[in-house]
């Protein structure tokens, strides 16, 4: 069965379905992040096998990337 994330956004009405690649729960939760943090007006990340939802992430628990290329500056200096 395949995995689906609805990103619900603070400007749209009706959430944005993406059919995810994952295999396992784990996998595309973080997969869901990935779209969530993608979407600048993306607000959660529902994700959904068939009609149940597994998971919810919210924007403020999602973990930041650090920085491309940071740690090179760093260390140069």
């Amino acid at each position: 069965m395949t995995y689906f994330c609805f990103i619900e956004s603070s400007i749209f009405g009706v959430p944005h379905m993406e059919p995810l690649v994952s295999d396992s729960l784990e996998d595309a939760v973080v997969e869901a992040e990935v779209l969530l943090k993608a979407h600048f007006s993306g607000i959660a990340a529902h994700v959904f096998l068939g009609e149940e939802r597994v998971a919810t992430l919210r924007k403020d628990q999602v973990r930041a990337q650090p920085a491309l290329g940071n740690e090179d500056r760093q260390g140069g200096l």
